[in-house]
């Protein structure tokens, strides 16, 4: 009688889950990110059950734990890149809205001290002081030190030599450096409005002897 043939070996088959999860992990670092990064991670540990359940019939091992390594990173980097659009999206208002609180705030010291000014023109035959400094010494503005009124790093402009009936619409307060392009200044008539730091310094830098 003729003994039986011995039974080929098996040889075991590559998951394909574990392939996919490789691929789809590569794919979540260069340009799926979050949409090839969860399925990687999820199709890697489903590759790791099966091949624990298949006796030694399906293999990838290797490839399922890549495709888990590159999808977690895929996962990181689309954070990254998503958190750097919506940062670079929220600057410009950002900035916006830093310069207009600094307008705002300039704005109302440029308030303080037009009416400082027409305090002291009340007591000084009509006259506006020659500088800030010595509107501070007279104590209009309620404090010792010129510069606590600005929040920028240097003192108003100041225009010397007007008075209380010049001209409403004379500019003779100005903030010290633009901010988004403009100044506030201020007007003897008590108007204070933006203008282009180009107009600005076309038609009124000259009237400021410091600046």
């Amino acid at each position: 009688m003729t003994p039986p043939l011995p039974a080929a070996p098996l040889i075991p088959k590559t998951s394909s889950q574990a392939v996919w999860s490789l691929v789809l992990g590569i794919l979540s670092i260069t340009c799926l990110w979050l949409l090839g990064s969860i399925p990687a991670i999820l199709l890697g540990r489903a590759a790791f059950k099966k091949i624990d359940e298949s006796g030694g019939t399906l293999t990838g091992r290797g490839l399922a734990m890549a495709g888990i390594i590159t999808g977690s990173v895929g996962i990181l980097l689309g954070f990254i890149t998503v958190g750097s659009i919506l940062a670079a999206a929220a600057l410009p208002a950002f900035n916006q809205v830093q310069n207009q609180a600094k307008q705002t705030r300039q704005t109302n010291q440029i308030k303080q001290i037009i009416v400082a000014c027409h305090y002291h023109a009340t007591e000084e035959n009509g006259a506006f002081p020659e500088s800030l400094e010595a509107l501070v010494e007279a104590g209009y503005l309620g404090t010792e030190d010129p510069h606590a009124i600005d929040t920028i790093g240097g003192i108003f402009l100041y225009r010397p030599g007007l008075t209380g009936t010049s001209p409403d619409e004379e500019i003779f307060v100005a903030s010290p450096v633009p901010i988004d392009r403009h100044r506030v200044v201020g007007r003897v008539g008590g108007q204070i409005t933006l203008v282009p730091e180009e107009d600005f310094q076309a038609d009124y830098a000259h009237l400021f002897p410091h600046q």
